[in-house]
């Protein structure tokens, strides 16, 4: 049975350790929770698909909306993120619907919470759960409460090039009850402080080619 990849979570969501009440300037962008206004473009195995998302903070907190299509815009997501500097903790909503596969009409819909562990200056992790619901239109699958459990990883290879892990398991806890593992490899090279592109790889044998930008 093929699921909506929740491993998508952020994908973007939000960098509660450093980059909440930073201003646009401050925000790295190759973190893969940084909080800045902006989009995304990307192309590969999965189609054409692409982001726009907005952000506002002040001081100690911040918040962060994000949509995007993705599967030649067959596949639809929609995300709020309310970071905190202080505790490095965030609490985020995340909800989608996809279309690609012929006679399926999948949705979801979670909340969650966030957790960086920053590591040392090269190496910085992100832990994550989520727990929510995920049903199908046509009644091809039962509905199923499910969770998801994530880690990304980040490290620096130098001020220009990163490496992004982010292995995931997904939980689902009745009705349609499964076990799933994803995972992607994505490598990144920081063309300015306000455009990146990354090459990913994933478990589900896929390859695409992002570009972010910052406004």
């Amino acid at each position: 049975m093929k699921y909506i990849p929740l491993s998508l979570l952020v994908i973007a969501l939000t960098p509660f350790y450093c980059a909440a009440a930073a201003t646009a300037d401050d925000v790295d962008m190759s973190d893969p929770m940084a909080v800045y206004t902006g989009g995304d473009i990307k192309a590969g195995d999965q189609g054409l698909g692409g982001a726009l998302q907005f952000s506002a903070g002040k001081k100690d907190w911040a918040v962060m909306g994000k949509v995007e299509a993705s599967n030649n815009f067959e596949t639809y997501r929609a995300r709020i993120f309310t970071p905190n500097k202080i505790t490095g903790t965030g609490i985020y909503i995340d909800a989608g619907k996809d279309n690609h596969i012929d006679g399926f009409s999948s949705k979801y819909a979670t909340v969650g919470v966030l957790q960086v562990i920053p590591i040392n200056d090269k190496l910085r992790l992100y832990a994550g759960i989520t727990y929510g619901k995920s049903w199908e239109a046509n009644q091809k699958f039962q509905d199923t409460k499910l969770i998801n459990t994530q880690i990304y990883a980040k490290y620096k290879i130098d001020d220009k090039f990163f490496i992004m892990v982010s292995p995931q398991y997904k939980y689902g806890l009745d009705g349609e009850e499964f076990r799933d593992f994803y995972a992607e490899l994505s490598l990144g090279y920081k063309i300015d402080k306000s455009n990146i592109v990354m090459f990913t790889g994933s478990t589900d044998q896929q390859m695409w080619l992002t570009y972010k930008f910052k406004i």
